[in-house]
Formats: structure tokens, C-alpha cells, sequence
């Protein structure tokens, strides 16, 4: 029997990686979300071995009491959840800008402390295109790229930007590039275990798009995955979702940790790799993180 642990499945991305994981009956799946009888729902609904966890990814102190309480190996982490806003600067009650907190250090957080589960198994990372400020399609949503600066910095929510949607755009795309690093920067560290990021493509139709106008939610959901079949680097969540299992459950790449993969099974070809790959962002940024969580982790 093997065991995953698999954060935001309430919906898009994250629920297709549980329904294929589940479709073997040697996986055990556990779905950790804020939505606690949300999740139940799911799983009843769902035909497979899973469990439901409660976890705040927004609360630091949450996730720590959720590290204490694991007590099983680990075969793999997909650190799914995000969050992306648009006319509002969010913070959770650490005192953090939300996009950050949750998609990265949140994530890192929740793999730095499962690690003694994780020998021989693997943690896949959520990444994205847009942390690429050459990435064309990117532009089209305008995304202008990572702008990373420190983390002390970006979870203060201090931001170069002359509007809050501009801030909460450079902000998401900032977080995709940290997911990135710290797939790369776990590889070169850690040899117990292997990690990875995905870039799971354009896929209207998720709940991404549930902070924007009702035009483009529209446009998002109805629209899009019926002209995603004639847009470059558009997908869907079914295809997504059954890379990221497969990169979980294959034995293929074990050789491979710190690669990442795109929706296609191949490498992404829109890695910013001056900065994804440079060894020292991927230092300062482990270090920094850790320095932010230490007290949380004693």
C-alpha cells in the first residue's frame, strides 16, 4: 500500500490528481484541505481509499500541529494548493501577503516537516509559465514575470507595482517561481527523497479566476475550455492531473529529481532558468523560508 498526501483537492487540478491516484486500489490517498466536510463529501462520492484532513494552509501554527500529528511513511506530497487574487492585498493572521504564505511557504513548511516520512518517496510542486517574464501566453493575461526581491520583502506585500492587480499578478507568478527553486533546491540538498514541479498549463475552467470580473469568470469558464483546443499551452485538468500522479507513481524518473515536467511529460520548455536554476537564489530562498518557519517547527 502506498500513501499520498494531496493538498487543495476540494476541486479543479488537485481533484483530478486524487481521482487518478485512487484509481489503483494499492494507494491510500489523503486529501488535506480547509474545508473539512467539503472534503468528506468528496470522498464519499469518489470510489477509492481515501481519507479527509483538516488542514489551514493560511495558519502556520496549523500546519505544525498537523506535521505532529503525522505519524506514517510517505510515499508522496503533492503540494497542490494556491491561491491567486486580483483587487485586494490579502494577509492571514500570521501577518503574511496570503499568495506567498500559502503558495509557497505554506508548501514548504508541510514538505520540510513530513521529510523523515518521505525517505524513497517523492514531493511534486505546483509551478506555471507565468513565473517566466518571456512567457508569451503569460503576457496575454498580463503577467509580466517574477519579481522576486526577498521573502521577507514579498510576505510583507511590499510590491514595485503601480496597481493592486499588477501586485497580486507579479505576486502569483513570484510564488510559481519559489515552487520552482525549491523543487531544484530539494534535489540538490536531499537524497532520501526526490522533487519535482509540474507546470500544469493553461486549464480554464478552475477556480483561479473566482476573484476576477464576472466578464472574464465567464470568458474563464465557459468560453476558454472550448477554445483551449486551438490555444498554445492549453490544456485540461484531467490531463494535468493524470501527469502529476504519473510523476508520483512512475519509477521511470527517480533518477530525474529536480526536473520539471510540463503537462506534456517532458521537461517545460518555459523554465526562467537564469533564476529557477541559479544556486544561490535557491540557497538564499531555502534559507530564508526556514529562518521565517524555525519557530513554528520547535
Amino acid at each position: 500500500m502506498k500513501t499520498f498526501l494531496v493538498t487543495g483537492a476540494i476541486g479543479g487540478l488537485g481533484l483530478e490528481i486524487v481521482k487518478n491516484l485512487v484509481k489503483s486500489r494499492k494507494n491510500r490517498v489523503f486529501m488535506a484541505m480547509r474545508n473539512y466536510d467539503k472534503g468528506l463529501k468528496i470522498a464519499d462520492e469518489l470510489d477509492g481509499n481515501i481519507e479527509v484532513l483538516q488542514l489551514d494552509l493560511s495558519l502556520l501554527a496549523n500546519i505544525r500541529n498537523f506535521l505532529q500529528k503525522w505519524d506514517m511513511p510517505l510515499d508522496g506530497l503533492i503540494n497542490n494548493a494556491g491561491v491567486q487574487f486580483v483587487n485586494e492585498t490579502k494577509f492571514t493572521r500570521d501577518g503574511f501577503e496570503e499568495t506567498i504564505a500559502v503558495n509557497h511557504l505554506a508548501a514548504f513548511m508541510l514538505t520540510t516537516g513530513l521529510m523523515p516520512h518521505l525517505t524513497g518517496g517523492s514531493v511534486l510542486f505546483m509551478g506555471s509559465g507565468t513565473h517566466n517574464p518571456n512567457y508569451p501566453f503569460g503576457k496575454m493575461f498580463g503577467f509580466r514575470g517574477a519579481q522576486y526581491t526577498t521573502m521577507n520583502d514579498l510576505l510583507e506585500g511590499k510590491s514595485n507595482a503601480q496597481t493592486t492587480k499588477q501586485k497580486n499578478l507579479d505576486r502569483y507568478a513570484t510564488s510559481k517561481l519559489l515552487n520552482t527553486i525549491m523543487a531544484v533546491e530539494l534535489s540538490r540538498r536531499f537524497k532520501t527523497f526526490s522533487s519535482y514541479a509540474l507546470d500544469p498549463g493553461m486549464m480554464p475552467g478552475t477556480g483561479l479566476a473566482r476573484d476576477h470580473s464576472r466578464t472574464l469568470q465567464f470568458l474563464w469558464k465557459k468560453v476558454m475550455p472550448i477554445m483551449g483546443h486551438f490555444l498554445p499551452d492549453t490544456t485540461t485538468t484531467r490531463r494535468s492531473g493524470k501527469v502529476a500522479a504519473w510523476i508520483m507513481e512512475t519509477s521511470t524518473i527517480k533518477n530525474q529529481s529536480g526536473e520539471i515536467f510540463s503537462y506534456n511529460k517532458k521537461p517545460s520548455k518555459y523554465v526562467w532558468k537564469e533564476v529557477a536554476l541559479n544556486e544561490k537564489i535557491g540557497r538564499e530562498v531555502y534559507e530564508d523560508s526556514m529562518k521565517i518557519i524555525g519557530n513554528y517547527l520547535e
